[in-house]
């Protein structure tokens, strides 16, 4: 350590500690320690990434890169974990020393921010908080927030400090919002509320506890909430579609995949599905796909370089192809997409129960060049997982059909066409000369019973035919 830090180190009230460009800790000092409740032991050697809170390290990761280009970083802030597991939230001021190439840092504790009257562990689960957490007064100036809160809004400390809460462009508050903080306040009484933040497209709960002159309040991203909901909803409502009659397969998905479009407005999806000799792809729908496209799509073949959808099912493997006009891929077919604007393709097989065949290719396309994120693969799956349903159901129901029909069949040919040789061969049979065996009339009717014998031999021959048939429609199932 540089010895011009040494007595500043040593007797500094405020929390100091030394790490290496790889964030490993080699000295904190005593206040450090103390604070925080470590020995010395317990903290060298250590990433200062295990103190980290978790919802701070994307940004820490970006306040390395600001230090290594400006040798210096004043005014960040994050929160450090103490040993019993508690969070506080400290305000740094760091130097990068290229004479030894370590990281000094000394920083504050901000508990102040919340008052100073709230008990110790209130104030520690409030700054740990992944929920936004403000105190407004009766004008909506923020008097104390939470280290959550500020992240939400992308405003610095100085920002926020008496920052109107109502003026905070990125919160996207609408008038609805607004009236129930002031019913709120007006009233004295707790009220929650939700709505969708149109600047960042992301859907936020509120929840207002009005004390005395004063509003606490708890501020949520629950986008990935209400999307589950949607999402359950949709297949909910599409299955109860595909058991009616009344709805053909192909509408039952283009339900689906404009339900899928309205949660995630950017997607274009499409389904084709595979022919029985997995050869051949037939458009089964896709509402907002271009229809020329779409029809340039039908009797696609299947194959190893047939666009993302071909390839998929050739491979029987989910195809994700971000950029479409620089893809291998996509080499003799980019310019069918081209006219459409479309960039990006993304494509999964949807495959039988048994894993035995190719049913269809759920597609994704993008305006943009882009890859999925968490959120698009877990709908991406789930969609195929219902596809299955929908398609299995459906071929269930239609083999169920033809089978209540060549039954029909059968039963029709053992009560006619079965019976009428039958009584003919037993007629035959009477009319036979037993006591004279030399008639002639018995030659003739044995011609005649052979031929009926033949001809009933067919009709049991057809049945067998049938039954054989609907044997192999139940193995398919």
């Amino acid at each position: 350590m540089d010895t011009r830090f040494t007595s500043l180190f040593t007797h500094s009230k405020d929390i100091f500690f030394v790490m290496d460009m790889n964030g490993v800790i080699m000295h904190t000092n005593h206040a450090f320690r103390n604070i925080l409740n470590y020995s010395d032991d317990e903290l060298t050697g250590i990433n200062i990434e295990a103190l980290c809170h978790p919802a701070d390290k994307e940004r820490q990761a970006e306040s390395q890169g600001s230090l290594l280009l400006n040798k210096k970083l004043v005014g960040y802030q994050s929160r450090i974990k103490a040993k019993d597991g508690c969070y506080f939230s400290i305000i740094w001021s760091v130097i990068l020393n290229e004479d030894d190439n370590l990281i000094y840092s000394s920083g504050n504790t901000l508990a102040g921010m919340i008052a100073q009257s709230a008990d110790d562990i209130v104030q520690h689960t409030i700054q740990s908080l992944n929920e936004g957490f403000i105190v407004l007064d009766a004008s909506w100036n923020i008097i104390s927030f939470n280290p959550a809160f500020q992240s939400m809004t992308n405003l610095s400390l100085t920002e926020l400090d008496q920052a109107n809460f109502m003026e905070i462009k990125s919160l996207g508050l609408t008038e609805r919002v607004e009236n129930e903080f002031q019913l709120s306040l007006t009233c004295k009484k707790s009220t929650q509320v939700q709505y969708l933040n149109a600047n960042s497209n992301s859907w936020l709960r509120i929840n207002i506890y009005p004390y005395q002159e004063h509003l606490a309040v708890f501020v949520r991203d629950i986008t990935e909430i209400k999307m589950q909901e949607w999402v359950l909803e949709l297949e909910k409502r599409v299955l109860e579609l595909n058991a009616a009659s009344q709805y053909t397969l192909a509408q039952s998905a283009g339900e689906l995949l404009m339900g899928i479009e309205r949660i995630f407005p950017d997607m274009i999806c499409s389904v084709l599905e595979v022919d029985d000799a997995q050869e051949k792809l037939h458009t089964l729908a896709g509402p907002r796909l271009p229809q020329a496209y779409s029809d340039q799509l039908e009797g696609l073949l299947v194959g190893p370089n047939v666009g993302s959808c071909g390839t998929s099912a050739f491979h029987r493997k989910q195809v994700i192809v971000s950029d479409i006009e620089n893809d291998p891929l996509w080499g003799d077919y980019v310019g069918l997409v081209k006219p459409y604007g479309l960039k990006a393709c993304w494509s999964s097989p949807v495959m039988s129960s048994k894993n035995t065949k190719v049913l269809a290719v759920f597609g994704i396309y993008y305006h943009t060049v882009r890859e999925p994120n968490d959120d698009e693969l877990s709908i991406i799956e789930r969609t195929v997982n219902i596809l299955r349903v929908l398609i299995e159901s459906k071929k269930t129901e239609d083999n169920i059909r033809e089978q209540n029909h060549r039954l029909q069949t059968i039963a029709n040919i053992s009560s006619h066409e079965l019976r009428k040789p039958v009584a003919t061969i037993l007629g035959l049979v009477n009319l036979f000369d037993n006591e004279d065996l030399q008639n002639p009339l018995n030659k003739e009717i044995i011609g005649h019973i052979d031929t009926t014998s033949q001809q009933l031999d067919g009709v049991i021959h057809s049945i067998v035919e049938r039954t054989a048939y609907i044997r192999a429609s139940e193995a398919d199932m």
